[in-house]
């Protein structure tokens, strides 16, 4: 049917464009879009593409397949077109609101009838349809981006919010899972390494040079030879298993901040 073609093609569309990003050069916030309007996704995805490269967007064609993989990770902004499968935007906003109380909420719609009701949820723009790219640039100056980076956090299997920004590296010693952050007290977690490795290594920025030590790239003051030299002066070893993956890693993450101005 005309549907299943669309389905297909929109997955395949987001899929290919956005997918298969490098996770290196620092932090990426992640983007839901939730529309079954593939203009307006083409839209959406072209600016991102053109305009942001600290931005990865996962698209969902139905109330119900967003809700699905948001049950299994986070989003730091989401896009709710407002008529959208059995469940209407704003009724998956209430979910995702009682979750998360940080995560910025954008309605996409032509009509105003829920205008009032955005309130309820704390929502941060209302984009209205048929939108372009200049209402596009003003809804993320509205956004305020940078603030949603720096507050970013990650949820480990047992329930701890770990800061994502404030981590220097994670290691395991003394049947602890130990975070170790830059401006403030180690934390001492009793839980497999495997599952904050399995977090944080969904992150761009965080890699794991040797077993039972996640870096955060943000925080490498140095590679020398077979360490990472650390912003708190720790010296963290790479297995000769990881050495090329490694010094690949942080070539791109060097060149991608260079790239951007900063300094590596």
């Amino acid at each position: 049917s005309q549907a299943a073609v669309f389905i297909v093609k929109f997955s395949l569309l987001c899929y290919y464009r956005y997918s298969h990003q490098k996770k290196t050069g620092g932090y990426k916030l992640r983007f839901a879009i939730a529309d079954d309007d593939e203009r307006e996704i083409n839209t959406f995805l072209s600016y991102i593409n053109n305009n942001l490269s600290n931005v990865e967007a996962h698209c969902f064609h139905s109330g119900e397949e967003f809700l699905d993989a948001w049950a299994k990770s986070r989003y730091d902004v989401v896009i709710l077109d407002i008529f959208i499968g059995e469940k209407n935007g704003m009724e998956i906003a209430r979910i995702i609101r009682n979750d998360d109380k940080d995560v910025r909420i954008v309605f996409a719609t032509a009509s105003n009838e829920f205008a009032g009701e955005s309130y309820e949820v704390n929502a941060s723009y209302y984009l209205h349809k048929p939108y372009g790219e200049d209402q596009i640039k003003i809804m993320l100056e509205r956004l305020k981006l940078d603030e949603v980076d720096k507050r970013r956090t990650a949820m480990l299997p047992d329930g701890t919010a770990i800061i994502l920004r404030n981590i220097v590296y994670a290691d395991f010693a003394a049947h602890c899972v130990n975070i170790h952050y830059t401006n403030s007290p180690d934390v001492k977690l009793r839980t497999a390494f495997r599952n904050v490795e399995a977090t944080l290594c969904e992150y761009p920025g965080f890699f794991s040079p040797s077993k039972g030590i996640v870096i955060n790239l943000n925080e490498v003051s140095a590679q020398k030879n077979d360490i990472f030299l650390m912003s708190d002066d720790t010296r963290i070893p790479i297995s000769r298993r990881k050495a090329k993956e490694a010094a690949d890693i942080y070539t791109s993450y060097c060149f991608e901040k260079l790239r951007k101005g900063g300094e590596c």
